[in-house]
């Protein structure tokens, strides 16, 4: 049976590299422009998030987290959450830790540049031009930076949310991760201009900043 052209239609599913993107389940949060006064954008990787830092070993760490957050709330910071991260706790075997570490991440900001478009691959299904199109997703903006943060000693993931925060221009990368991020930081810093914190460190900074 013959379609007009009018009913032509189209379907967009994403694929993130080479397999179809499945939607979380988490509710999406509408976040507005950051106010003009916002002069510090922090990166959170997965250890710096209060879920992660709220332990008995880490208590000035979880401490810091929260006062952060503060400042986030209010506009003075930014703290900023991408895709690298989502995909990390989306692993996270106990529920309970899971939903909570999930509300962490949707309490921040997502950078600028989540995910980039690497092409597109289109399936034409009929005759009268009905198609179904596939964009194909990376969530790292720059693979090679990856491999170089890799050849540093970092593993993938960590590589790519340090590559994550480098292509977006982030001032901060807050963690935790002593063995594979804070061992390192003077390297790292020095090469890729940008500052590797603990939590306690930032807010300590931001301290002499706001007075």
């Amino acid at each position: 049976m013959n379609i007009p052209s009018a009913l032509k239609w189209s379907i967009s599913i994403v694929k993130r590299a080479g397999s179809v993107k499945i939607s979380s389940s988490i509710p999406q949060t509408q976040f507005t422009r950051m106010p003009k006064q916002t002069f510090l954008n922090i990166y959170c990787d997965t250890s710096s998030l209060f879920s992660n830092a709220n332990k008995p070993t880490s208590q000035q760490e979880a401490t810091a987290v929260l006062r952060l957050l503060q400042y986030h709330h209010q506009g003075k910071i930014r703290l900023s959450r991408s895709n690298v991260a989502l995909r990390e706790l989306e692993r996270t075997g106990d529920p309970i830790q899971k939903n909570a570490l999930l509300r962490d991440f949707l309490d921040l900001a997502p950078i600028a540049n989540d995910e980039k478009v690497l092409g597109f691959d289109t399936l034409h299904t009929d005759p009268c031009g009905g198609h179904i199109t596939n964009p194909l997703v990376s969530d790292v903006q720059d693979e090679y930076l990856v491999r170089r943060l890799e050849e540093l000693g970092l593993p993938k993931q960590d590589a790519q949310h340090l590559a994550q925060a480098i292509s977006n221009g982030v001032d901060v990368f807050l963690t935790r991760d002593d063995e594979h991020f804070l061992s390192k930081r003077r390297i790292l810093g020095t090469q890729f201009r940008i500052k590797i914190r603990l939590p306690s460190e930032t807010l300590a900074e931001l301290a002499l900043r706001l007075g």
